[in-house]
């Protein structure tokens, strides 16, 4: 009879000892070092093509606006009965040269726009540019998109 209280008592202790395991919650160091790690290595994989993306997406802003102005700039032409682009590129681009445009566009990066004869050399011809690194020109005509 000892022999089996002594082996209840034994698995007594053991029931204790695995309900007292059981009952902590938690993440070994280990576990949240192997997470933190995995984090990190889609953070260097992702954040580059994120960069990219917004790269690309303020250069096409800037050719939409491109566009925008350039229209405006042969709006102004048809409006004002001009033979040439001339009286518009020295101008510049303003509201008050564009009357179409209730508001300048701006360049997602700081540049400014302006206007400039075309690859014709002369005044038939304009381009718009921006002076932001990367983002060119923009000549009607020329360029499809």
């Amino acid at each position: 009879m000892e022999a089996n209280d002594e082996y209840i008592m034994e698995m007594n202790q053991m029931n204790r000892t695995t309900t007292l395991r059981s009952s902590k919650k938690g993440f070994t160091l280990i576990e949240l070092l192997v997470v933190v790690l995995i984090l990190s290595v889609l953070m260097a994989v992702a954040t580059p093509l994120y960069l990219g993306a917004v790269t690309d997406s303020q250069k096409k802003v800037c050719r939409a606006n491109m566009q925008t102005i350039a229209n405006a700039v042969q709006s102004a032409r048809v409006k004002a009965n001009a033979n040439d682009y001339s009286t518009l590129i020295a101008a510049g681009v303003t509201v008050v040269s564009l009357a179409d445009l209730q508001a300048l566009p701006k360049c997602p990066t700081g540049g400014a726009y302006g206007l400039a004869n075309g690859s014709s050399a002369s005044a038939t011809t304009f381009k718009v540019s921006c002076t932001a690194a990367g983002h060119g020109t923009f000549e009607p005509g020329v360029d499809s998109n």
